[in-house]
């Protein structure tokens, strides 16, 4: 899996792109502009399967707050 980052003169990166195609036309609007390819190496995934915690271990359950009454203020 690859995609391109796009970078302006200072090195900041602008955007990601999926295409090297698109890559090349944000180059094309300023030409002081760069891309590099970026490669993502997905050849070693990991699965991890879960666990159920003891009830005194997980989360306490939250409290959902009520929807507000206030009628909003225009200025």
């Amino acid at each position: 899996m690859r995609y391109y980052s796009v970078f302006n003169k200072n090195g900041i990166k602008i955007c990601d792109t999926a295409t090297l195609s698109d890559a090349l036309l944000m180059c094309s609007f300023d030409t002081t502009r760069t891309y590099r390819k970026i490669k993502i190496i997905t050849d070693q995934i990991v699965d991890i399967s879960s666990v159920r915690l003891d009830d005194d271990k997980q989360l306490k359950s939250q409290n959902i707050l009520p929807d507000r009454q206030a009628i909003p203020v225009v200025i």
